[in-house]
C-alpha cells in the first residue's frame, strides 16, 4: 500500500534548524525572522523561488545550512 502525500509544503526538521542556528531556539527565531524580513523586502534573492512564502524559505535555508549563527553577526 502506497501512502500519498497530501500536502505540497516542504518537510521542515525543527531539530536540524535549531542545530544549524547554534543550538538555541531563540537564536533560530531571530535568524529566521530577520531573513524572512529581508526576503519579503527583496533585499536579497532567494534561491528557492516559487510559491513558498518568506518565513518558510528562511527556515529551509537554515535547515540546509545556508544560513547559520554567523547571520546574526551580519545583521546587528
Amino acid at each position: 500500500m502506497m501512502i500519498k502525500k497530501l500536502s505540497r509544503s516542504p518537510v521542515l526538521d525543527n531539530e536540524k534548524c535549531v542545530e544549524n542556528a547554534g543550538g538555541n531556539r531563540f537564536d533560530l527565531v531571530l535568524i529566521a525572522s530577520a531573513r524572512a524580513r529581508e526576503l519579503s523586502r527583496q533585499h536579497r534573492q532567494a534561491e528557492n523561488k516559487g510559491q513558498l512564502n518568506a518565513p518558510i524559505t528562511s527556515l529551509i535555508e537554515i535547515q540546509e545550512g545556508k544560513i547559520g549563527k554567523e547571520y546574526l553577526k551580519r545583521i546587528r
